[in-house]
């Protein structure tokens, strides 16, 4: 199974389990206890949240993402695991941050 656990610079960061080995981008990542349920629970929550044009969707969705990342760095063995996956936390919580107005970035 394959989820889409981001989006950085337009592109979406997707996280694969193949043969209990979990991968992201292509790249394997040493998360233990990944299991195929675990990304299909997370893929049934965002599938849960009525798509909508408003912005406020992809915050909602960029929220559930963060949580489940904070997830998978319980999971993660190893600094360069937790260094990428801490690098993808930190732009999603990033969007969520900038809708709710809280990145300091004003235009007034």
């Amino acid at each position: 199974m394959k989820v889409c656990i981001a989006y950085m610079h337009g592109k979406p960061v997707m996280l694969e389990l193949r043969d209990d080995i979990a991968y992201i981008d292509d790249e394997p990542q040493p998360i233990k206890n990944l299991s195929n349920e675990t990304l299909q629970a997370f893929s049934d929550s965002i599938s849960a949240i009525p798509y909508s044009a408003d912005p406020g969707y992809d915050a909602l969705v960029n929220a559930k993402r963060a949580a489940f990342l904070v997830d998978l760095l319980a999971m993660a063995v190893g600094d360069d695991c937790v260094s990428r996956l801490t690098h993808i936390l930190d732009h999603v919580h990033y969007d969520v941050m900038e809708y709710l107005g809280e990145t300091g970035d004003s235009d007034a």
